[in-house]
């Protein structure tokens, strides 16, 4: 009896974890959504859809090549904090710092190879333009994989603040006040890449403000790094690594697929829509920080069910939140790509860039509600999630250039089908690996009611919009408009797929029902 209660006192703690984790990471945000916008708006207004597609292009080179570099530690590295074979004999301090070492070293050697193949790289994609920028900006990758490393440590604590603040205050409204301050200056072709360094430099000072004050200050400044628990992180770390970077090269190869095909002004729309779907990637990532850690406890212990019953709960969270901006997006796309792109944009472009947007948070929301299937595979298989990821850029690659461009003869908008589909095929593969190898079943009817009832939703708004006498689409209408769906969308979602549980602690949180809720 003891043991059972203990138990279920440790499940409340982790799902009180996760969802106070979780909740300060989407107050995170939304407050990086309040300078997202702007930014977007700002860079397209000052600097013209070319040089924003340009900054787009370079900063994804890096990021790729940055994600490699940090070695999968994002996520394996509570594994040597918290498993007990390591935790005796390494403290902390000594494995956040080894980490980072062994990480940054792999970033200055990946820095020498961008730098000396930045020509080449120039060639491959007849893009002679992003040579400056991709040297000039390449040594910041020692910055961005530092980061990742340090703030992986903090939330090994379970504490979300200086993620928060590094990632979702400090970050981006320094990249917005650097941008505008160099825009002023007269870097008008460099202005953004610098903004960009800029802000993750100051990203960086806060991480190591919070490693500074969640750990003990003597205890990095004394220890030493560990040659034996290099190659232990290394060996482990290595597939998650490979994984980590084959995921972004396929959620970034849009990006080159779009410039090998289509024009820089192309390019500028598509990456304009992208950035507004990545507040739907931003939705699950504000999970996934709190969850990794949560949940590699349960998954040392193999406690399966546990695992289990915390996927789908998260899972049906994120897709409560994504699934409304999705359906949001169906209406409202192309009359926000028209708002931000530059006068003059061919209209037959800012359509396109409407299903673009739409068709990218599909695919984001399929990812984000689905993608916590990816876990118990990196702490228990770490070799199946890069295999998986290394499939499907060849069946991407066919799926845009020979299927939807070539045969079908769609422009932009057959390279954001082909990635949707992408990740729909790369998650029913997570999901049918971890039934058939842990007996986790994501397969459940209260995960699949939130997109039914969003599809619902749509419907009811669409008949909503014939109904009422003034256009709620565009003008001031969207006034009107978008406070409808929200309601429409809120009121579906109710009556049609929370779970009993979820509408009792609801009126809880309302303060119309003070019922002790047993879980």
């Amino acid at each position: 009896m003891t043991s059972t209660r203990t138990a279920e006192t440790g499940e409340q703690k982790d799902k009180k974890d996760i969802a106070r984790g979780a909740g300060a990471n989407f107050f995170g945000f939304i407050i990086r959504l309040g300078s997202r916008l702007p930014f977007l708006f700002l860079a397209v207004a000052l600097f013209g859809n070319e040089l924003y597609g340009r900054y787009n292009f370079t900063i994804t080179t890096i990021e790729i090549m940055a994600a490699f570099a940090t070695f999968g530690l994002k996520r394996s590295l509570f594994k040597f904090i918290h498993d007990r074979e390591y935790s005796n004999d390494y403290t902390p301090e000594q494995v956040i710092l080894t980490a980072l070492c062994w990480s940054v070293s792999v970033a200055a050697i990946l820095t020498v190879v961008l730098i000396l193949s930045a020509h080449k790289l120039a060639d491959w994609f007849d893009y002679p333009q992003m040579v400056d920028g991709l040297i000039n900006l390449a040594p910041i990758m020692v910055v961005i994989t530092s980061v990742d490393v340090i703030l992986s440590g903090t939330r090994a604590t379970r504490k979300m603040r200086y993620e928060v603040w590094s990632r979702s205050i400090v970050e981006p409204y320094v990249l917005l006040g650097a941008m505008l301050l160099f825009y002023f200056l007269g870097y008008r072709e460099k202005g953004l890449l610098m903004a960009y360094a800029v802000a993750l430099c100051a990203a960086l000072l806060v991480a190591l403000w919070g490693a500074c004050r969640l750990y003990s200050l003597k205890n990095f400044l004394s220890t030493r790094p560990c040659f034996s628990l290099i190659r232990k992180i290394a060996g482990f770390s290595a597939p998650t690594a490979f994984h980590d970077m084959a995921l972004l090269i396929f959620m970034r190869m849009d990006i080159f697929t779009v410039k090998a095909f289509f024009s820089e002004g192309v390019l500028g729309v598509y990456t304009v829509a992208q950035q507004f779907a990545t507040s739907v990637e931003k939705i699950y990532q504000s999970f996934y920080p709190i969850l990794a850690p949560v949940m590699s406890k349960s998954l040392v212990e193999k406690d399966y069910a546990q695992v289990e019953r915390h996927m789908i709960m998260v899972s049906r969270w994120i897709l409560m939140v994504q699934c409304l901006i999705v359906v949001w997006s169906g209406f409202y796309g192309e009359a926000v790509i028209t708002a931000v792109a530059n006068h003059g944009t061919e209209h037959g472009i800012l359509v396109t860039g409407g299903i673009i947007l739409f068709l990218l948070m599909v695919g984001e929301t399929i990812n984000g509600g689905f993608g916590t299937s990816d876990l118990p595979l990196i702490y228990k298989n770490p070799l199946f999630n890069p295999v998986i990821s290394l499939l499907m850029i060849p069946f991407y690659y066919i799926m845009a250039k020979y299927v939807f461009i070539e045969q079908v003869g769609m422009e932009a908008d057959g390279v954001a089908l082909a990635l949707m589909l992408t990740y729909l095929t790369m998650n029913l593969l997570r999901m049918t690996l971890i039934k058939r190898l842990f007996g986790i079943n994501m397969w459940r009817l209260k995960l699949f009611k939130v997109p039914f009832a969003a599809a619902i939703s749509a419907g009811a708004f669409y008949w909503a919009k014939q109904a009422i006498p003034m256009d709620i689409i565009h003008g001031w209408g969207v006034f009107l408009g978008i406070p409808v769906l929200i309601l429409i969308y809120a009121l579906i979602l109710v009556l049609a797929a929370l779970e009993q549980e979820d509408k009792i602690r609801l009126m809880q949180k309302l303060g119309l029902r003070q019922k002790t809720v047993k879980v």
